[in-house]
């Protein structure tokens, strides 16, 4: 398990990260977002070794990170690619592979498993500069993935690709947590976050907090949460549900209202479905629930506002 305890980096006067503490399990996939310049880059670079916290401690299984994880063991994908472009594909992972003390007798078997989980094995003799941003992309992401890390860090995973490699991006990062990797993560696709994510840490000029409730678990179902419910009625109607519990009402068009209610039980709010589709003017319901994006929207705007 990866453990971040108050960490705090100042570059002169600028405070870059401020008093972060989170954990990455072993087996989850966390995720640390949050709006550009907010210290995602900076805590990232500080767990990798490539910058020095002010103050605070990293650590690994209880103990200091960089002194009981081998670096091979570490793997860092940044915003920013920075692959050899004047050598053969599949030279670029034998090397990665070697350089990441991969055992000579398996570096074959392992560049031919990864160019083919990313669909790229028909470009293994080609030069790194005449692929396409998106297979440089995955081709980054096998170089990360070679060696089998414990620790995987990748920032803006998803950057360049199309939905179809989005999701192969994806099953592939939900893969190394099933194998036991302890995976942190930054994106700003928000929607395919809130898919394979465990956990969800929000960060803001220097300062993080986890988001809880961003998506529904099977072990919070009957909690009390906040639901919405679109209300389709003929159009012109105006139904009332005083006798629901709370909620707000508002009209999004002349045929559909917007109820939303606050924290409330799956037996309260089942019993007020019940009372909404009784009603003779309404034609249809859907109902949702807030999901990440809008408790990043609400994050940030909480924090400008001071709140």
């Amino acid at each position: 398990m990866l453990e971040l305890e108050s960490i705090q980096k100042s570059f002169g006067d600028v405070s870059a990260v401020s008093d972060v503490s989170f954990k990455v399990p072993p087996g989850a996939v966390s995720a640390l977002i949050g709006p550009n310049g907010a210290g995602k880059s900076t805590t990232f670079r500080i767990i990798c070794g490539l910058a020095r916290q002010d103050s605070g401690a990293l650590k690994w299984l209880d103990r200091p990170l960089h002194s009981s994880l081998p670096k091979e063991k570490i793997s860092f994908l940044p915003e920013e690619r920075g692959l050899y472009q004047d050598v053969e594909v599949q030279d670029l992972l034998r090397y990665w592979a070697k350089l990441r003390a991969v055992k000579s007798s398996s570096v074959d078997t392992l560049v031919s498993q990864w160019l083919t989980r990313f669909d790229l094995n028909h470009k293994r003799t080609e030069k790194v500069r005449s692929l396409s941003k998106g297979n440089q992309q995955k081709l980054q992401l096998a170089v990360c993935l070679i060696h089998s890390p414990h620790l995987l860090i990748l920032d803006e995973p998803f950057s360049g690709l199309d939905p179809l490699n989005q999701d192969l991006v994806s099953d592939v990062i939900l893969e190394q947590a099933a194998r036991g990797a302890s995976v942190l993560i930054s994106a700003h696709q928000l929607s395919i976050v809130e898919k394979i994510a465990t956990n969800v840490i929000m960060i803001n000029a220097g300062r993080a907090s986890e988001i809880v409730n961003f998506r529904r678990r099977e072990d919070d179902g009957r909690n009390a949460v906040q639901r919405r419910v679109l209300v389709y009625v003929a159009p012109g109607a105006n139904p009332q549900f005083d006798e629901i519990p709370a909620h707000s009402a508002e009209r999004v068009s002349d045929d559909c209202l917007l109820l939303t209610f606050g924290a409330s039980s799956l037996r309260d709010f089942t019993s007020a479905l019940s009372r909404i589709a009784s009603d003779e003017s309404v034609i249809d319901i859907e109902t949702s629930r807030p999901g990440l994006h809008e408790a990043y929207v609400e994050s940030i705007n909480s924090s400008k506002a001071g709140i």
